[in-house]
């Protein structure tokens, strides 16, 4: 078996096992596919950022994604508040241009800072925003508005579509809405321009 392959069933082992015990915070039950990947790298026009931040990277399966359709010298933070999730990742991707955090996303100025940026040039976000406590779901979205640039792509993948009303009174309409169904579940891929 290649180390690829036995990467992958890891990584669906430990989102699973996790995603039954606090579905509330992991939401879905299966990590990423490679479709919705390569959507969202395509979506967030990825090779024209040097600031990219991804929020609920779980088991990392999307920051692999990322870093293979970022430039050589863009740099990528994770936002992660599992800690089993957090050390997964780090066991499993050696990359330079990545930074994982613990701050949760209601705090990316702050984590910019930690890593003097003065914004995000793109932010993508598989936070299930659907299962976030009250008022959490709003923190997390003035904090993404406030961190990325103008001009900045902000994108969500996500089960249900509460994160277009969510971040409308801020972006506007989503400029971007696809449906990847190559995905299990099938995601709805949205996009704004701050």
């Amino acid at each position: 078996m290649s180390k690829k392959v036995s990467n992958s069933i890891k990584d669906s082992a430990l989102f699973l096992k996790h995603a039954i015990k606090s579905p509330m915070q992991v939401a879905y039950f299966m990590p990423s596919s490679p479709w919705l990947i390569e959507q969202v790298a395509k979506s967030a026009h990825l090779s024209d950022a040097n600031y990219i931040m991804e929020l609920g990277p779980g088991t990392g399966g999307t920051t692999r994604g990322i870093l293979k359709y970022m430039q050589d010298d863009a740099q990528l933070i994770s936002v992660e508040i599992n800690q089993k999730f957090i050390d997964h990742m780090e066991k499993t991707i050696d990359d330079q241009r990545l930074t994982i955090s613990n701050k949760g996303a209601q705090n990316l100025v702050e984590i910019m800072a930690d890593q003097d940026w003065q914004s995000a040039d793109v932010i993508i976000s598989g936070i299930p925003f659907t299962t976030l406590p009250k008022g959490m779901d709003q923190a997390i979205i003035k904090s993404i508005y406030e961190a990325l640039k103008p001009g900045g792509i902000f994108l969500a993948y996500q089960l249900r579509d509460h994160v277009s009303k969510l971040a409308e009174p801020l972006f506007g309409e989503y400029t971007f809405k696809k449906v990847e169904y190559k995905n299990i579940p099938p995601m709805r891929i949205y996009t704004w321009k701050k």
